[in-house]
């Protein structure tokens, strides 16, 4: 006597099709972070997710690098702000999950101001070789021209 005996393909879709369609009608579950929206100025704010993020930000401040505490109280704060600012517009946009979200915002408020660094290193680069271009470009034509 065998247990499994191989069924026909009607009476298999009989039983599944009915499966797939209640599966498909269910509701996801929502995310925890999700549950915690506010409307602010007409944006759902996640505000849960936005203090953790602060915090993490703000817990984090005191352990960045000592180059950054030789700017001074006033740049420092800055720097602080900015990172906030950073934070916060990242979770209102992306939505991350609160371990994420708290994760890279003490990430954020620790180096922070290397980022910083990075970033005008760069936008420096960009320029200075934008510049480099346009010179040779007007050289060259000032050496056609003649």
């Amino acid at each position: 006597m065998t247990l499994l005996t191989p069924i026909s393909f009607p009476k298999f879709m009989v039983g599944w099709l009915p499966a797939v369609a209640l599966s498909t009608a269910v509701d996801q579950p929502q995310q925890l972070s999700e549950m915690f929206l506010v409307p602010v100025f007409g944006w759902p704010v996640p505000v849960v997710t936005c203090a953790l993020g602060a915090l993490g930000v703000i817990m984090a401040r005191p352990f960045a690098r000592r180059t950054e505490a030789s700017l001074g109280l006033p740049l420092y704060l800055l720097v602080s702000a900015i990172m906030l600012i950073l934070v916060q517009l990242w979770i209102v946009e992306s939505r991350p999950g609160w371990l994420f979200a708290f994760v890279v915002a003490i990430g954020l408020g620790f180096s922070g101001y290397s980022m910083l660094e990075l970033f005008g290193d760069q936008l420096k680069g960009l320029v200075r070789s934008g510049f480099d271009q346009a010179k040779s470009a007007i050289g060259k034509d000032r050496k056609d021209g003649l």
